[in-house]
């Protein structure tokens, strides 16, 4: 395959734009398809995520965490909060990883200089040589993946996961809303008792389940 020239746009057959249409079918069709796409790439990604933290003998979640503290750099004065904001993550589900990686030596704590409530994290001398030989390792492999991909593509690439990523949370709690909570499963139950016997699931209600 020909490699793209840098910021030239390529258009994929199977999602066509749609702007100026206002019908709800071909915008939820569109919506549906670019959905999928980011579920199946996301399984891909953490596919390939398992395969790297294994050769260096960590889980994912601990992985993710030692990639953050070597892309953040030497750098002191990371806090949790940091790391955190890196990885679009819970600051409580870093603090867990960080003390596995602790005891693993992996990372190491110091009390804070500015702040001695607080501690601040680093790479062991040892792990970030260990992630030295692991990334040299990795541009192979990521020249493969990204060989159709121009530098200001991948840049744009990730302004836009970071767009996705920002509407997540009101996304995701509009949707508990509609689906999972109380006020959506009595409506539910309600529907459910209205229906013709016939037309019933024999045990109780079907749970509500959102879709894509």
């Amino acid at each position: 395959m020909a490699r793209a020239k840098i910021g030239e746009r390529r258009s994929n057959p199977a999602i066509r734009p749609v702007a100026g249409q206002r019908s709800t079918g071909l915008r939820s069709a569109m919506f549906r398809d670019v959905v999928m796409l980011l579920y199946a790439t996301t399984g891909r990604l953490q596919r390939m995520k398992r395969v790297v933290a294994s050769s260096v003998d960590l889980n994912s979640a601990e992985y993710s965490i030692v990639a953050a503290l070597y892309r953040l750099g030497p750098k002191s004065g990371i806090r949790v909060r940091d790391i955190a904001k890196y990885l679009h993550m819970a600051p409580e589900n870093v603090t867990t990883a960080v003390g596995r990686l602790v005891e693993t030596k992996w990372v190491v704590k110091t009390i804070d200089t500015s702040d001695a409530r607080a501690v601040t994290l680093s790479l062991h001398r040892s792990a970030r040589q260990r992630i030295d030989r692991l990334t040299e390792e990795l541009i192979d492999v990521n020249d493969i993946w990204f060989r159709d991909m121009g530098p200001a593509e991948i840049n744009q690439l990730s302004k836009y996961l970071e767009r996705i990523l920002d509407g997540f949370d009101a996304a995701y709690q509009r949707a508990w809303e509609k689906f999972h909570s109380p006020l959506s499963r009595g409506h539910d139950l309600a529907s459910w008792r209205r229906r013709p016997r016939h037309q019933g699931w024999g045990r109780g209600p079907r749970r509500s389940t959102m879709r894509q």
